[in-house]
Protein backbone atom coordinates (compact mmCIF):
# COMPACT_ATOMS: atom_id res chain seq x y z
CA UNK A 1 0.00 0.00 0.00
CA UNK A 2 0.97 3.64 -0.56
CA UNK A 3 0.49 5.88 2.95
CA UNK A 4 0.42 9.22 1.97
CA UNK A 5 2.62 11.13 4.30
CA UNK A 6 2.23 14.85 2.40
CA UNK A 7 1.33 15.91 -0.90
CA UNK A 8 2.49 19.13 -2.57
CA UNK A 9 0.29 21.61 -4.43
CA UNK A 10 2.44 22.82 -7.66
CA UNK A 11 1.02 25.69 -9.90
CA UNK A 12 0.97 24.43 -13.44
CA UNK A 13 -0.33 26.07 -16.95
CA UNK A 14 -2.49 24.17 -18.64
CA UNK A 15 -2.13 24.54 -23.15
CA UNK A 16 -4.96 24.25 -24.51
CA UNK A 17 -4.49 25.39 -27.43
CA UNK A 18 -4.92 22.84 -29.52
CA UNK A 19 -8.20 22.34 -29.20
CA UNK A 20 -8.37 25.96 -29.16
CA UNK A 21 -9.17 26.73 -24.98
CA UNK A 22 -6.14 28.76 -24.82
CA UNK A 23 -3.92 28.47 -21.19
CA UNK A 24 -5.41 27.91 -17.95
CA UNK A 25 -3.73 28.24 -14.49
CA UNK A 26 -4.22 25.12 -12.67
CA UNK A 27 -3.16 22.92 -9.43
CA UNK A 28 -1.00 19.56 -9.85
CA UNK A 29 -0.71 17.28 -6.78
CA UNK A 30 2.66 15.91 -6.27
CA UNK A 31 3.13 12.85 -3.88
CA UNK A 32 6.97 11.49 -3.35
CA UNK A 33 7.99 13.06 -6.76
CA UNK A 34 4.86 11.79 -8.64
CA UNK A 35 2.26 13.43 -10.02
CA UNK A 36 -1.14 11.93 -8.69
CA UNK A 37 -3.12 14.74 -10.54
CA UNK A 38 -2.33 16.95 -13.22
CA UNK A 39 -4.76 19.93 -12.62
CA UNK A 40 -7.52 19.47 -9.56
CA UNK A 41 -9.35 22.00 -10.38
CA UNK A 42 -11.02 20.41 -13.42
CA UNK A 43 -11.72 16.78 -12.07
CA UNK A 44 -15.34 16.22 -12.53
CA UNK A 45 -16.25 14.36 -9.64
CA UNK A 46 -17.84 11.08 -9.83
CA UNK A 47 -19.87 8.85 -7.52
CA UNK A 48 -18.60 5.59 -9.01
CA UNK A 49 -15.12 6.40 -11.11
CA UNK A 50 -12.86 9.85 -11.52
CA UNK A 51 -10.74 10.41 -13.94
CA UNK A 52 -7.94 11.99 -11.74
CA UNK A 53 -5.76 12.59 -14.30
CA UNK A 54 -7.56 15.07 -17.07
CA UNK A 55 -6.80 15.58 -20.96
CA UNK A 56 -3.81 17.47 -21.45
CA UNK A 57 -5.38 18.94 -25.02
CA UNK A 58 -8.79 19.73 -23.31
CA UNK A 59 -9.43 18.97 -19.67
CA UNK A 60 -12.49 17.11 -20.23
CA UNK A 61 -13.15 13.92 -18.54
CA UNK A 62 -13.10 10.92 -20.54
CA UNK A 63 -11.14 12.41 -23.56
CA UNK A 64 -8.12 10.17 -23.03
CA UNK A 65 -8.30 6.92 -22.02
CA UNK A 66 -6.63 6.29 -18.25
CA UNK A 67 -6.30 7.93 -15.26
CA UNK A 68 -9.62 6.51 -13.24
CA UNK A 69 -10.14 5.99 -9.64
CA UNK A 70 -12.40 5.74 -7.24
CA UNK A 71 -13.19 6.83 -3.84
CA UNK A 72 -13.69 4.80 -0.93
CA UNK A 73 -13.24 4.66 2.78
CA UNK A 74 -11.20 2.87 5.86
CA UNK A 75 -12.11 3.87 8.56
CA UNK A 76 -11.16 7.59 8.52
CA UNK A 77 -9.02 7.00 5.85
CA UNK A 78 -9.42 7.84 1.71
CA UNK A 79 -8.50 5.39 -0.49
CA UNK A 80 -8.00 5.37 -4.40
CA UNK A 81 -8.99 2.45 -5.90
CA UNK A 82 -9.08 1.49 -9.72
CA UNK A 83 -12.56 1.87 -11.00
CA UNK A 84 -12.82 -1.92 -11.40
CA UNK A 85 -16.52 -1.73 -11.32
CA UNK A 86 -16.38 0.49 -14.71
CA UNK A 87 -13.20 -1.64 -16.14
CA UNK A 88 -15.54 -5.10 -15.76
CA UNK A 89 -18.53 -3.77 -18.35
CA UNK A 90 -16.50 -5.08 -21.32
CA UNK A 91 -12.87 -4.88 -22.91
CA UNK A 92 -13.27 -0.92 -24.15
CA UNK A 93 -14.10 -0.19 -20.66
CA UNK A 94 -11.41 -2.36 -19.19
CA UNK A 95 -8.99 0.34 -21.12
CA UNK A 96 -11.04 3.52 -21.00
CA UNK A 97 -11.30 3.57 -17.36
CA UNK A 98 -7.91 2.17 -16.46
CA UNK A 99 -6.13 3.73 -13.33
CA UNK A 100 -3.59 5.93 -13.05
CA UNK A 101 0.26 3.95 -14.03
CA UNK A 102 1.13 4.59 -10.48
CA UNK A 103 -1.25 2.64 -9.15
CA UNK A 104 0.27 -0.37 -10.62
CA UNK A 105 3.39 0.57 -9.60
CA UNK A 106 3.31 1.98 -6.05
CA UNK A 107 -0.55 0.76 -5.29
CA UNK A 108 -3.09 2.20 -4.03
CA UNK A 109 -2.70 5.81 -2.29
CA UNK A 110 -4.20 5.66 1.48
CA UNK A 111 -4.80 9.44 2.59
CA UNK A 112 -5.22 10.35 6.05
CA UNK A 113 -8.35 12.51 6.98
CA UNK A 114 -5.89 15.51 7.57
CA UNK A 115 -4.46 15.13 4.16
CA UNK A 116 -7.95 14.22 2.49
CA UNK A 117 -8.91 17.55 4.01
CA UNK A 118 -5.77 19.41 2.34
CA UNK A 119 -6.99 17.89 -0.62
CA UNK A 120 -10.36 18.89 -0.61
CA UNK A 121 -9.62 22.66 0.44
CA UNK A 122 -7.97 22.32 -3.01
CA UNK A 123 -11.29 21.26 -4.54
CA UNK A 124 -14.89 21.58 -2.89
CA UNK A 125 -16.52 18.74 -5.12
CA UNK A 126 -14.35 16.34 -3.37
CA UNK A 127 -16.71 14.06 -0.84
CA UNK A 128 -16.00 14.40 2.85
CA UNK A 129 -14.81 10.88 4.13
CA UNK A 130 -17.78 10.29 6.08
CA UNK A 131 -19.29 10.67 2.81
CA UNK A 132 -17.37 7.57 1.13
CA UNK A 133 -18.82 4.22 0.52
CA UNK A 134 -16.59 1.64 2.78
CA UNK A 135 -14.40 -0.54 0.54
CA UNK A 136 -16.19 -3.70 0.06
CA UNK A 137 -14.98 -7.58 0.56
CA UNK A 138 -14.48 -7.85 -3.06
CA UNK A 139 -12.70 -4.58 -3.33
CA UNK A 140 -10.54 -5.15 -0.48
CA UNK A 141 -9.31 -8.65 -2.38
CA UNK A 142 -8.72 -6.70 -5.30
CA UNK A 143 -6.52 -3.88 -3.49
CA UNK A 144 -4.24 -6.67 -1.82
CA UNK A 145 -4.06 -8.28 -5.15
CA UNK A 146 -2.64 -4.57 -6.51
CA UNK A 147 -0.46 -3.82 -3.98
CA UNK A 148 1.37 -7.57 -3.86
CA UNK A 149 4.69 -7.41 -4.36
CA UNK A 150 5.75 -8.78 -7.87
CA UNK A 151 2.42 -10.05 -8.37
CA UNK A 152 2.11 -11.99 -6.34
CA UNK A 153 -1.47 -12.66 -6.11
CA UNK A 154 -1.95 -12.64 -10.19
CA UNK A 155 -3.21 -9.81 -12.27
CA UNK A 156 -6.39 -8.54 -12.64
CA UNK A 157 -8.75 -9.30 -14.26
CA UNK A 158 -7.84 -13.09 -12.70
CA UNK A 159 -8.91 -13.55 -9.36
CA UNK A 160 -6.93 -13.23 -6.82
CA UNK A 161 -4.78 -16.10 -5.33
CA UNK A 162 -1.31 -17.13 -4.41
CA UNK A 163 1.57 -17.49 -6.84
CA UNK A 164 2.65 -20.57 -4.60
CA UNK A 165 5.80 -21.33 -7.29
CA UNK A 166 7.17 -17.51 -5.95
CA UNK A 167 6.41 -19.02 -2.14
CA UNK A 168 9.58 -20.26 -0.30
CA UNK A 169 8.64 -20.45 3.19
CA UNK A 170 6.63 -18.77 5.72
CA UNK A 171 8.04 -17.86 8.95
CA UNK A 172 5.30 -19.84 11.21
CA UNK A 173 3.21 -23.10 10.11
CA UNK A 174 3.11 -25.33 7.19
CA UNK A 175 3.64 -23.34 3.70
CA UNK A 176 1.26 -25.18 1.75
CA UNK A 177 -1.26 -25.26 4.75
CA UNK A 178 -1.43 -21.38 5.47
CA UNK A 179 -1.06 -20.69 1.45
CA UNK A 180 -4.64 -22.53 1.36
CA UNK A 181 -6.04 -20.58 4.03
CA UNK A 182 -5.03 -17.42 2.74
CA UNK A 183 -6.19 -18.46 -0.68
CA UNK A 184 -9.83 -19.55 0.74
CA UNK A 185 -9.64 -16.24 2.80
CA UNK A 186 -9.09 -14.72 -0.95
CA UNK A 187 -11.82 -16.60 -2.46
CA UNK A 188 -14.68 -15.79 0.60
CA UNK A 189 -13.88 -12.22 -0.05
CA UNK A 190 -14.14 -12.26 -3.62
CA UNK A 191 -16.75 -14.14 -4.42
CA UNK A 192 -19.88 -12.81 -1.92
CA UNK A 193 -19.55 -8.96 -1.31
CA UNK A 194 -19.77 -7.95 1.90
CA UNK A 195 -18.83 -5.01 4.35
CA UNK A 196 -15.04 -4.76 5.66
CA UNK A 197 -15.36 -3.94 9.35
CA UNK A 198 -11.74 -3.55 11.41
CA UNK A 199 -10.64 -6.58 13.52
CA UNK A 200 -11.31 -5.48 17.30
CA UNK A 201 -8.73 -4.05 19.36
CA UNK A 202 -9.10 -7.47 21.87
CA UNK A 203 -8.41 -9.78 19.12
CA UNK A 204 -5.40 -11.53 18.69
CA UNK A 205 -3.95 -10.68 15.28
CA UNK A 206 -0.74 -13.15 14.20
CA UNK A 207 0.74 -12.06 10.64
CA UNK A 208 1.66 -14.65 8.21
CA UNK A 209 4.93 -13.44 6.65
CA UNK A 210 5.90 -15.51 3.92
CA UNK A 211 9.11 -15.57 2.37
CA UNK A 212 9.14 -15.07 -1.72
CA UNK A 213 11.53 -16.20 -4.63
CA UNK A 214 11.82 -11.92 -5.23
CA UNK A 215 14.27 -9.50 -5.75
CA UNK A 216 14.26 -6.88 -3.64
CA UNK A 217 11.12 -8.03 -1.88
CA UNK A 218 12.01 -11.36 0.39
CA UNK A 219 9.43 -11.69 2.97
CA UNK A 220 5.96 -10.55 2.74
CA UNK A 221 3.14 -9.61 5.34
CA UNK A 222 0.51 -8.96 3.68
CA UNK A 223 -2.36 -11.21 5.88
CA UNK A 224 -3.00 -12.17 9.48
CA UNK A 225 -4.29 -15.21 11.22
CA UNK A 226 -7.48 -14.17 14.12
CA UNK A 227 -8.60 -16.66 15.42
CA UNK A 228 -9.57 -19.12 13.04
CA UNK A 229 -9.78 -16.80 10.36
CA UNK A 230 -7.76 -15.16 8.04
CA UNK A 231 -7.80 -11.22 7.76
CA UNK A 232 -5.75 -8.54 5.66
CA UNK A 233 -3.42 -6.48 7.17
CA UNK A 234 -2.42 -3.23 6.36
CA UNK A 235 0.94 -1.54 6.56
CA UNK A 236 0.40 -0.39 9.75
CA UNK A 237 -0.82 -2.84 11.46
CA UNK A 238 -4.46 -2.32 11.01
CA UNK A 239 -6.44 -5.81 10.30
CA UNK A 240 -9.50 -6.43 7.70
CA UNK A 241 -12.26 -8.45 7.54
CA UNK A 242 -15.58 -8.95 6.28
CA UNK A 243 -18.42 -8.55 8.29
CA UNK A 244 -19.74 -12.01 8.49
CA UNK A 245 -16.17 -13.78 9.88
CA UNK A 246 -16.52 -11.48 13.38
CA UNK A 247 -19.00 -13.87 15.40
CA UNK A 248 -15.95 -16.20 15.46
CA UNK A 249 -13.61 -13.59 16.10
CA UNK A 250 -12.72 -13.42 20.62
Amino acid sequence: MWHIASIEAVEVELDFTSSGRGRYPATAIDVDGIRICNAIEWVDVESDATQVEVCECCGFSQCAPGGWVAFRRIGDRVVWIPAWGAMAKGNWEASEFGPPAYLRKRGAPIFSAAIWEELRSLHSDLPACADLPGIDSREAARMWQLSAPGRELGEYPLEPRLRRDRLDTVTAGDLAAVADRVDACLRAHFEVVRTMVFVPDCAAVRPIEFWCELPGTPNWTAFAHVADNVCFLLDDGTALIHEGALRDVR
